[in-house]
């Protein structure tokens, strides 16, 4: 049997298959609700230094390309963020974020791989209530147990809205 016939039509994907739509223009300036886990989902964020660190650049970057940065959730093995990029692209976002956060946790003694391959975007759409998803983002330590109260979580936030409006 070949590998077509065994999956029928439908065309399967490697391991390096890009997560990107290839037609999708990713330097539109429209908002998007990321996720990237980390390498094995490994729970490396609950150290205090590293999920610092990857706070601290998560807001810088957001600063340095004008991107308004609605909310953001770093959970123990993977980081949620709510933005809406307006100077580079989605894609060089999520990649400067996890490149300066690698090297911070090896500056923080940690080795190998930081994050999984690539990361996962849902554009919103024109129906879709951007405070409603930065509610969303912000209660997932609620939901996973971690706090009773989503304003007690200290690795989440937003530069653009006042947690306590939310």
């Amino acid at each position: 049997m070949t590998a077509h016939d065994e999956h029928g039509p439908y065309k399967t994907f490697g391991k390096r298959r890009s997560l990107r739509l290839a037609d999708h223009d990713y330097n539109e300036s429209r908002a998007y609700h990321i996720t990237w886990g980390t390498y094995k989902r490994r729970t490396l964020l609950t150290s205090q230094p590293l999920a610092s660190e990857v706070l601290r650049i998560l807001e810088e970057e957001a600063l340095r390309t004008r991107a308004d940065l609605y909310a953001y959730c770093i959970m123990p093995d993977h980081v949620h963020v709510l933005l809406q990029p307006n100077g580079e692209s989605l894609i060089q976002y999520a990649q400067a974020v996890k490149g300066k956060t690698t090297r911070a946790y090896w500056t923080l003694n940690g080795s190998g791989k930081l994050w999984q391959r690539g990361f996962y975007d849902h554009g919103l759409r024109s129906e879709e209530s951007i405070r409603g998803i930065a509610q969303y983002v912000l209660a997932n330590p609620v939901r996973a147990g971690l706090v009773d109260e989503f304003r007690d979580y200290v690795f989440s936030g937003s530069t653009v809205f006042k947690i306590d409006e939310l």
